[in-house]
């Protein structure tokens, strides 16, 4: 979800959060999407109008007043919390080779200066070691997802399944497609071997209402659905959504894509216990297969999100949960504009990456969702990259430089412990 579009000056971190704590004087600050140049080339991103900012502002940001970044805005905040076996991790263990590998990114789709930096971090990462897959977690399209009312949206029909597409639209693409995810990640296309590029929803993809968004004169219902429709009956070589859930079976893994935004409400004629069904039958066969389930929302959080409505959220998060059994290895999502790592109270990890176009500001991580452990959480700007072998599977956090920042390991069906990262 979407936090506040900027803030000024950094906050005093709080104490006694029984963590260990790092910031820079930068802590807490967040994104100025102006206009600048992208720093691999000539594409020019734009945020809000230059007219909106304070001239004080415009002053010193011309001035480099704010400090030095990529894009001459606010620079990337660093504030990261480590706790429990993140404070000791084991040593770097060797990494895996041979196995799949997949770059996990979530929360990428509007032109800023984080996204521009985190976007050349990808390519560099391709460039280094090329990805199998290309793995977005949902907020494709910010604020509201593609237009339900254009030309020739109408026709976009689902089957039957609720799923897959059975009509696609009759008109041209949208080109908020192209202008706020396919043109800032065209470097990753033009790889030598570029991945396939793998996407969910998430619920700014199919938003019909709030202060930015409107069901368009349609009713919400089916302006939703319809929104929903042209994510998925879009395709090129940067964006391939399956089906509003899917699934995908690639050398040792197994990949269970949902749609979470079921989870605060039924809407557009999809339900939650549709979605339950689908997890169910998804899972079977994870006995023999490293499983893990794609949602926009996480279970568990460090993050504010987890008290959004419903009241009975938990709960109705719990029943995919439930649904996928006991041989579920983890949770990839995003939602939380940060990268962590979490479990939930039945101890499932839990992997957040969405940090690629907004930070949230003011964080502590002081209030995890109840019952969660926190190991790490960052406000950084980056990604994840998951690395799946026959014996197991490792997770590391890069930022919008390419450091590492936290890498775990995990043997056969055990939990990811942190580790020294490779």
């Amino acid at each position: 979800m979407f936090m506040k579009p900027f803030s000024i000056g950094g906050r005093s971190i709080p104490s006694g959060m029984g963590g260990s704590l790092t910031s820079s004087s930068q802590g807490g600050r967040g994104v100025f999407p102006v206009s600048r140049p992208h720093p691999a080339g000539g594409r020019t991103a734009r945020g809000w109008p230059r007219a909106w900012l304070p001239r004080a502002l415009l002053v010193l940001l011309s001035l480099g007043g704010l400090g030095s970044s990529c894009c001459s805005c606010t620079p990337a905040p660093d504030f990261t919390v480590r706790r429990g076996a993140a404070l000791s991790p084991d040593p770097a263990p060797p990494p895996v080779t041979g196995g799949l590998s997949l770059l996990h990114a979530g929360d990428f789709g509007m032109e800023t200066c984080q996204q521009g930096a985190v976007a050349s971090a990808i390519e560099e990462a391709q460039r280094r070691s090329p990805f199998d897959l290309a793995l977005f977690a949902g907020d494709n399209l910010y604020y509201c997802g593609p237009t339900a009312g254009a030309p020739g949206a109408e026709a976009c029909a689902f089957d039957t399944d609720d799923a897959t597409v059975a009509t696609p639209p009759s008109g041209p693409p949208d080109p908020l497609f192209s202008s706020a995810f396919e043109g800032p990640l065209a470097g990753l296309a033009a790889s030598p071997s570029p991945p396939r590029t793998l996407l969910i929803l998430g619920n700014h993809d199919v938003t019909v209402s709030g202060d930015r968004c409107t069901d368009e004169g349609l009713g919400p219902d089916v302006a939703a659905r319809r929104k929903a429709c042209l994510e998925v009956a879009h395709r090129s070589p940067l964006w391939e959504m399956p089906g509003r859930h899917w699934v995908l079976d690639q050398g040792p893994a197994r990949l269970i894509a949902i749609d979470t935004n079921v989870v605060t409400a039924d809407y557009g004629g999809f339900t939650l216990d549709g979605e339950v069904a689908f997890v169910t039958g998804a899972a079977a066969g994870c006995d023999t297969r490293t499983c893990f389930m794609v949602g926009h929302a996480p279970p568990a959080s460090a993050g504010l999100h987890w008290q959004d409505p419903p009241a009975d959220r938990a709960a109705r998060m719990q029943r995919l949960i439930d649904a996928a059994g006991p041989h579920l290895r983890g949770w990839l999502a995003g939602h939380e504009h940060d990268l962590q790592h979490v479990r939930t109270p039945a101890g499932l990890d839990v992997l957040v990456s969405g940090a690629g176009c907004f930070s949230d500001f003011d964080k502590h991580y002081g209030s995890p969702s109840p019952g969660a452990e926190l190991l790490f959480a960052s406000a950084s700007w980056g990604y994840g990259i998951l690395t799946i072998g026959d014996a197991g599977w490792q997770y590391r956090f890069e930022d919008h430089r390419g450091r590492a920042l936290y890498c775990c390991a995990a043997a056969g069906a055990g939990q990811c412990l942190p580790t020294g990262c490779w």
